[in-house]
């Protein structure tokens, strides 16, 4: 009897926390493309930039994988609304830029550090 209890609690636990993971529903497919990279500065080993960007819960979420200092960042909309801004920030790997309830198709991502130009462009499509 008692390792029917021991067995059913246990069990409890496990399929509770599985139950209240939240849903997560992608409505559209992100891309992400680098249309422009220009280097400033002269470095020993080559600047390779690389970010991604996903749609979670209705939040548009940029997720930088490179590093750079002192960069300013701009996020605008297909209509040249600045939807993002964050300015002479350390972009580090993992750091994450969130917009909510993303509404254009469209967006532009512009990083000026002292170092390196780059000019991106995310899309949203529908699957």
């Amino acid at each position: 009897m008692k390792t029917k209890v021991l067995f059913i609690l246990l069990s409890v636990l496990f399929i509770i926390p599985m139950n209240a993971m939240p849903y997560k529903r992608h409505r559209h497919k992100v891309k992400i493309k680098i249309i422009n990279l220009q280097e400033k500065a002269t470095n020993r080993s080559p600047l390779f930039f690389d970010l991604t960007a996903d749609e979670t819960d209705d939040n548009l979420m940029i997720t930088f994988q490179s590093v750079l200092e002192e960069a300013d960042i701009t996020v605008t909309d297909k209509n040249g609304n600045v939807v993002a801004t964050e300015f002479k920030t350390s972009i580090y790997e993992g750091k994450t830029v969130n917009i909510p309830a993303p509404k254009a198709d469209f967006y532009t991502v512009e990083i000026t550090s002292p170092t390196i130009d780059i000019t991106g462009e995310i899309t949203l499509e529908e699957i």
